[in-house]
């Protein structure tokens, strides 16, 4: 047995000698000799490298043995602190709150800067940097016993630019973060952050936030009022249009924000240059509008263009307000039920097509029938009836029935115009009691059905035939009386017999090309009657 014990120490090692169980010193860089009679000696090496001192009764030994104190550092964190340990001006990480860390002095220059978190929560600029480009910021980097849960030393946020943020802890608002970066220790506290995009400009996303802290710097608050509309300009132009009674949240950092307000109780019309301006944005659309989700939906103006010769009833809430003449109109539709009929002013033409109608004597007819109406009292119109040619195409239809069915069908041939004269008596009284003006009717045919047809043709055939044969009597007895007549006169009339017998002989030469006269004239004369008897 050895009653000589050595130990030998490199520069990165100590050793802690213990005597029977119990601490005795601490072995720095070098050889050492002990003697051990009876065995007591227990040597126990540990790596500087590493930096902690991790004994398992570490805590006990350096408050108990001062001996231990001269090579090991304390600190101590209260449970409202966290701590940067630098060595060698070197970040190496964070420490959790409440921790007890101790270091072999001999590791290096030891620093632990101390942060108090009742009142530095944040993480300077600084900080969150280096720790960022030292990869510090993880559960597995935190510096921690195993009675403290890991996490990420740092809750990090990102404001992107044109948003803002939220940041609350334990479920309170503690800041509002314009566009940046930001970090906050994470120990002892929730903490949650929500962003918001300040472009969309109105900020109802974030009405609970609003309400919840009015001192918020972020968004503005106004209500408009029941019989309200609002214009909202954000720079100048115009962005939307609020209804009655909203809440409109809005972002300040969306730019300059300006909101006209309309009183629609009394003047429900739309300026022309406002309508101009909702027109050329295209912000007359439910869809456009700046409301709750709650609320109902609908385009906020009625736009109506009425064109020359034409004449408009504007009715509110089912009342008859105002006539409209030609021009472009916008009215307001909140809060109101706005209803607008446009009644055109010029004869309109109607067609009565393909009317089968049974005359007196039970011949089926179809009859085509045009008509010409015109509108002269718009509002009797209305309050007659709801559709101006429908009314006037039915009466129509009836009284044609009316004026066919009680004449035989050769009476309505024979007066063609009774019909129309009336149709004018019948129809014209009635249009004119709602407002209308009968211009003109007419019926343009009347067909007749195949059997009919032919057989009324068969009639005309022989009544032509008829009255043919009496013509061509009458003008075969004028011929002969003429010819007796003529025949009497030459009788006693010898010039004038041969001026007959010249003329006959004139037709006679224009149809041969040559005449030989043989006997001198009266031969000629002679021979040209023969020849015409031929």
């Amino acid at each position: 047995m050895k009653f000589i014990k050595q130990q030998i120490v490199a520069e990165t090692k100590r050793v802690l000698v213990y005597r029977n169980k119990h601490f005795d010193r601490v072995l720095t860089p070098g050889k050492h000799r002990f003697w051990d009679f009876k065995n007591e000696l227990e040597f126990v090496t540990f790596d500087i490298d590493t930096l902690y001192f991790t004994a398992p009764d570490a805590v006990r030994m350096y408050h108990t043995y001062p001996a231990l104190q001269s090579h090991i550092s304390h600190f101590k964190l209260t449970e409202q602190e966290v701590g940067l340990l630098y060595l060698n001006d070197t970040l190496k990480g964070a420490v959790a709150p409440g921790e007890e860390l101790y270091f072999w002095k001999d590791a290096g220059d030891i620093r632990l800067e101390k942060i108090d978190l009742t009142t530095q929560f944040y993480v300077a600029d600084s900080t969150l940097k280096l720790i960022e480009k030292a990869g510090l910021n993880l559960a597995s980097k935190l510096i921690k016993s195993a009675k403290t849960s890991a996490c990420k030393p740092i809750y990090e946020m990102t404001v992107k630019r044109d948003h803002v943020g939220f940041l609350f802890a334990d479920n309170q608002l503690v800041k509002e973060l314009p566009p940046g970066r930001y970090g906050v220790w994470q120990f002892n506290r929730d903490y949650e952050f929500k962003s918001f995009d300040c472009r969309t400009i109105t900020a109802r996303d974030g009405a609970d936030i609003y309400d919840k802290n009015k001192t918020i710097k972020s968004m503005s608050h106004q209500v408009i009022g029941e019989q309200e509309v609002g214009l909202l300009y954000v720079n100048q132009v115009l962005k939307g249009i609020v209804p009655p009674g909203e809440h409109l949240y809005l972002w300040k950092d969306a730019g300059d924000i300006h909101l006209e307000r309309v009183d629609i109780s009394e003047n429900i019309y739309v300026n022309a240059a406002t309508m101009a301006n909702v027109n050329r944005l295209g912000l007359n659309c439910a869809a456009k509008l700046f409301k709750s989700e709650t609320a109902v939906s609908c385009n906020p103006i009625v736009d109506v263009s009425i064109e020359s010769e034409h004449i408009g009833l504007l009715y509110v809430d089912n009342v008859l307000v105002r006539k409209l003449p030609p021009g472009h109109y916008g009215m307001w539709q909140f809060n109101r039920d706005i209803e607008l009929k446009v009644f055109d002013c010029r004869a309109q033409m109607l067609e009565v097509s393909g009317q089968e109608i049974l005359s007196k004597d039970r011949v089926s007819l179809r009859i085509n029938l045009t008509a010409s109406i015109q509108v002269t009292d718009a509002v009797i119109a209305s309050q007659s009836t709801e559709d101006v040619m429908s009314f006037a195409y039915n009466i129509l239809q009836l009284a044609l029935r009316e004026a066919v069915g009680t004449q035989n069908l050769d009476d309505l041939l024979l007066d063609k115009l009774y019909i129309n004269e009336t149709l004018r008596d019948i129809v014209g009284t009635q249009l004119q009691a709602v407002g209308v003006k009968l211009v003109n009717v007419g019926m343009k045919d009347i067909i007749l059905p195949g059997e009919m047809k032919s057989i009324l043709n068969q009639v005309v055939e022989a009544q032509k035939a008829a009255e043919a044969n009496v013509i061509k009597r009458r003008e075969e007895t004028a011929a002969t009386r003429s010819l007796h007549n003529t025949a009497k006169v030459m009788e006693n009339n010898p010039t004038l017999m041969r001026l007959k017998e010249l003329e006959a002989l004139e037709k006679i030469a224009d149809k041969i090309d040559s005449l030989t006269v043989y006997g001198g004239l009266e031969g000629l004369m002679n021979n040209a009657v023969k020849l015409s008897h031929q």
